[in-house]
């Protein structure tokens, strides 16, 4: 049987039928179905939900970072702005003056206010004679400005000077 007419249309000069075309390629010569097939990935969604469940874990944790840094940084910007506040009132105290000269720094104590009870605050201030240490007593009025209720200057030799109310 010649062999251009076997691979050809089929036909051999015998004048048998058509023989089926006998195709193989080394890609496809086992079926899903043979044992001798090589495992093959699932297709579609191959490890979405793990990819998923890290994207939730790196988005939540990024959201709670800028929430708590966020919140942080509002309590520390409004500490500031209050004490802005309460040092340009106090800076021209008669009392203060004395001790400390022109104020330099003024400078909120966060951990020392935080033990101090409510409205109580804890400032360390510098000026061109000295420095110490101010206890303020302080509250919000109905327009949004500070008002001192009572301040205190602590020196170095831990000598207290009663700055607010002046009569006392």
């Amino acid at each position: 049987m010649p062999a251009a007419d076997v691979a050809g249309k089929g036909r051999s000069s015998c004048g048998l039928s058509a023989i089926p075309e006998i195709k193989m390629s080394l890609d496809n010569r086992f079926t899903d179905s043979s044992p001798f097939a090589a495992p093959q990935e699932p297709r579609g969604r191959r490890g979405s939900a793990s990819r998923w469940i890290l994207w939730i874990f790196l988005l939540g944790g990024a959201g709670f970072a800028l929430l708590c840094c966020g919140g942080v940084s509002v309590v520390v910007f409004g500490l500031r702005m209050m004490s802005v506040e309460i040092r340009d009132q106090i800076r021209d105290n008669p009392r203060l003056r004395e001790h400390i000269g022109e104020v330099q720094s003024f400078e909120i104590d966060m951990m020392e206010s935080m033990a101090q009870e409510e409205d109580v605050y804890r400032y360390r201030v510098r000026g061109t004679k000295g420095e110490g240490e101010l206890t303020i007593r302080h509250h919000t009025n109905d327009d949004g400005d500070e008002v001192i209720d009572e301040a205190s200057l602590r020196l170095p030799s831990g000598e207290r000077i009663k700055l607010v109310p002046e009569d006392e």
